[in-house]
């Protein structure tokens, strides 16, 4: 039971925290990220497709993590999914700490977040 919850909280980590919020802070970056003062719209489109992509990864991922049966197949299965990540990130143009200071930027401004909200509800249609 204890490793299988090691498994499912090391997979939200390698996501970045996104099965909780999308708006916790994450720990794609070794240092606290600078945050910015203004993300333009097209960044924020980046973003919530972005944050799409990881949840259908989060959801692709976490249930093989939780069947693994060696510590080989979950660090396998970590690695996967990690390039999926940087994957999608490269995709839209952002990387772990640009896509960081996004969440950082939306947990201080209600208003750019509630934007966020929407595009992701727009993208979580269009998927």
């Amino acid at each position: 039971m204890q490793k299988l919850f090691c498994r499912t909280i090391v997979l939200i980590i390698l996501i970045g925290g996104l099965s909780v919020s999308p708006f916790v802070k994450t720990i794609f970056a070794q240092e606290p990220p600078k945050q910015q003062s203004k993300i333009d719209p097209t960044q924020l489109k980046s973003f919530a497709r972005v944050y799409v992509e990881f949840e259908k990864i989060r959801d692709t991922y976490e249930p093989r993590l939780n069947k693994a049966q060696s510590d080989q197949e979950t660090e396998a299965i970590q690695k996967e999914a990690g390039a999926k990540i940087d994957e999608a990130l490269a995709k839209e143009g952002l990387s772990r700490e640009t896509y960081s200071q996004i969440i950082n930027t939306l947990n201080t401004d209600s208003e750019l977040r509630a934007k966020a909200m929407q595009l992701i509800d727009e993208e979580r249609k269009r998927s």
